[in-house]
């Protein structure tokens, strides 16, 4: 499994987990819930000062997965999304939801989650995921797709695994129900396989067209 540092704010009436491995700086947290979340203070995060049920709402907005939470009280725990998605950010991440889960090229399960941001750019530290060094290398992609033109009905099948399996110095290998988002929430992509850039090289953005041997990428 990945490697990752975690630390745990316990409230009352629910636990916060923060992945600070994951974590991007979108701030969906920050303004969400300024009170319960402020990196002003240590803590920086204070259950108690919002109920469990806002708290527990403004956590699933972090698209990273960098927070999670477990209900103290009884209450409903995160479910997993209808839909499996990825979501390209402009010069930034592919945010994905959905049940997944990530496995190395020897097929063993790295992570399993809900939410989590791919790295795109090929120079994140913390592979497969971003860690936001897109913006250290002034990564430029718009995340324009292509408009799908389909009268097919989905294939995004309730709460159905996407398998996102990581090729030695290449693409993340996609199998199972997906939907990608372009940069304009503009779906590009419905089906079951593709493989999907993260060197940073494709000229078929977001997918893979080989450019990660043309440019000699290693993923760690």
């Amino acid at each position: 499994m990945l490697r990752e540092r975690v630390i745990r704010y316990r409230g009352e009436s629910i636990l916060v987990k923060f992945h600070v491995d994951r974590c991007t700086h979108v701030a969906e947290c920050l303004m969400g819930l300024p009170d319960v979340f402020d990196t002003r203070k240590r803590p920086w995060i204070n259950p108690d000062q919002a109920s469990a049920d806002e708290v527990a709402e403004v956590v699933l907005r972090c698209p990273t997965g960098a927070l999670h939470f477990q209900r103290l009280d009884g209450g409903q725990e995160e479910s997993i999304p209808r839909y499996n998605t990825l979501a390209l950010e402009e010069n930034g991440p592919i945010y994905a939801r959905g049940n997944i889960e990530v496995k190395s090229a020897a097929g063993d399960a790295i992570v399993r989650d809900t939410r989590l941001a791919f790295c795109r750019c090929g120079a994140s530290k913390h592979m497969p995921l971003c860690d936001n060094r897109h913006g250290l290398v002034d990564y430029e992609e718009d995340g324009r797709m292509k408009p799908l033109i389909s009268a097919a009905p989905g294939v995004v099948a309730d709460g159905e695994r996407l398998t996102v399996t990581l090729a030695t110095d290449g693409p993340l290998l996609l199998s199972g129900p997906v939907e990608i988002l372009d940069s304009n929430g503009i779906v590009g992509f419905r089906g079951t396989r593709c493989a999907i850039c993260r060197c940073g090289a494709t000229k078929n953005s977001p997918f893979c067209d080989g450019g990660h041997t043309a440019i000699h990428f290693r993923s760690g």
